[in-house]
Order: structure tokens, then C-alpha cells, then sequence
């Protein structure tokens, strides 16, 4: 994908998934954002590897469950690239419990990191790409527990759920800005959140018959930040090997 001089903030980006589209976007031209929740060894670590596959990038550290972190962050960015043409919305946070147990502030926690959080970003974002009469593009990172609720995991569930609206109405009010929302959907993946047990487990669920690599999600959302798809808003792109086609909610393994 070209994404040769594209501005491109990816939350959550210090390791894992995002860590991977940061470095895509940087492999492909892309001037990135490389963010994470406190300024540590691990996104000092990515901003390193991403900052030699593309000198241009810079690394900001923000609390996305804060609102006045979050407007600081992009205050920075406006501050030192002048604005972003695209964001990956793709920071979350999850713990799992039981309905019956769930404790209101693990809810809170899920919901302000998972889905105000990712707002509110859009929102900056947006704000900024009108201002500028240049269009951009926004991707957020869902799941496929957005469709398929996970045991014990509803308030992340549901924040994903959200997040899947939220882009259809982001798309829906910005589009006359020139601006696209899509989301992908994505399955189970080899991260360092995915113990070894679970990626086994949810193998024998995949029809292709293994977890997703982080790569694979990368190069989906380096393809949603280019303009090769510029007339594509309002979509969830399901990457997932299939597993949603034989999902079965009631496993308690998955």
C-alpha cells in the first residue's frame, strides 16, 4: 500500500496489533504516531523499530481512559505534524468476569477505554481533517465479539459492539467531509494477550485452522488508510480465517 507522505496516529501501538500496523504504515511511506498509555521501555522499544523503517515518526505517550489526556495528545500531534490523515483507533483493554460479578468500575474502565476513548479520538481527529478541507480516514479495530458475545467478557463485548456502530455513524456524518470510517473485525490472534491454551482452542474453531498472525491486520488496515479505497465507508471488514462461519458461543473454551 502507498501511504507516502499520509500522517497516520495508531493508539496503541507500543506492542501487539497495533504495533504491527504502525510499522506497516511506516514500511509504506506513512509519517507515524507511534502511541502508548505511559512513556516506557516497550514504547520506547516500538518507536525504535518503527522510527527505522521510517525516520519521520514521532512516539507520544497518553492515557486514553482520560479525556484531557486525549485532547493534550492531539494538541501535541497538531503541535508537531500539524494534524493526522488518518487514525487507527485501535488501543482496548479487557478482564474478564462473570456477569453475576462484574464490578462496575472493571465496566467503566472497558467502556471509557474501548469506546469513549476511541470517540473521542475520531472526534479530534475529525475535527482537524474538516478544518483542513482534505478528507481523511479512520479504522477501528473490532472483534468478532461484537457479534458473538464472549463468556464473561460482556463489558468487552458490548464496548465492541459500540465500536461498530460508532463507525457506521461516523461514516454516516462525515462522509460530505470527505472523510471514511471502517472497522475491521478481528478474530483470534497470536499476541502476547492470547495465552498458547486459548490459541489452541480457538484453532480447532477456525476453518483454517490457526490463529490470525498480527501481519494479516496490518496490511487490512494499511489498505483502509490508503487510496486504494476511497470509496469505501461504513464497513466492517471481518479478518478472522473464517471462525466466525462456525462460531459457537456456547464453548466454554472460546
Amino acid at each position: 500500500m502507498n501511504l507516502q507522505d499520509k500522517r497516520i496516529l495508531v493508539t496503541g501501538s507500543s506492542r501487539g496489533i497495533g504495533r504491527a500496523i504502525a510499522e506497516e504504515a511506516a514500511r509504506c511511506g506513512a509519517t507515524v504516531v507511534v502511541h502508548g498509555p505511559t512513556d516506557d521501555e516497550e514504547l520506547q522499544g516500538a518507536y525504535t523499530a518503527i522510527s527505522a523503517l521510517n525516520p519521520t515518526a514521532i512516539k507520544l505517550a497518553a492515557e486514553l481512559s482520560e479525556p484531557e489526556a486525549i485532547a493534550a495528545l492531539f494538541q501535541q500531534i497538531d503541535s508537531q505534524l500539524g494534524g493526522i490523515d488518518a487514525l487507527v483507533n485501535n488501543a482496548a483493554t479487557q478482564n474478564g468476569s462473570p456477569i453475576l460479578e462484574l464490578a462496575t468500575e472493571d465496566w467503566d474502565r472497558i467502556m471509557a477505554v474501548n469506546l469513549r476513548a476511541p470517540f473521542l479520538c475520531a472526534q479530534h481527529a475529525a475535527r482537524g481533517m474538516v478544518a483542513r478541507g482534505a478528507g481523511g480516514t479512520i479504522v477501528n479495530i473490532s472483534s468478532v465479539h461484537a457479534y458473538d458475545p464472549r463468556r464473561d467478557y460482556a463489558h468487552y463485548s458490548t464496548s465492541k459492539g459500540g465500536l461498530e456502530q460508532l463507525t457506521r455513524c461516523l461514516a454516516l456524518e462525515l462522509g460530505e467531509h470527505g472523510i471514511r470510517a471502517n472497522s475491521i473485525v478481528v478474530g483470534a490472534v497470536a499476541t502476547e494477550l492470547t495465552p498458547q491454551d486459548r490459541q489452541d482452542a480457538f484453532g480447532t474453531a477456525i476453518p483454517m485452522g490457526r490463529v490470525g498472525w498480527v501481519d494479516e491486520i496490518a496490511r487490512m488496515a494499511a489498505f483502509l488508510c490508503s487510496d486504494a479505497c476511497v470509496y469505501q465507508t461504513g464497513s466492517s471488514v471481518t479478518v478472522d480465517g473464517g471462525l466466525t462461519l462456525g462460531f459457537c458461543a456456547s464453548r466454554r473454551d472460546l
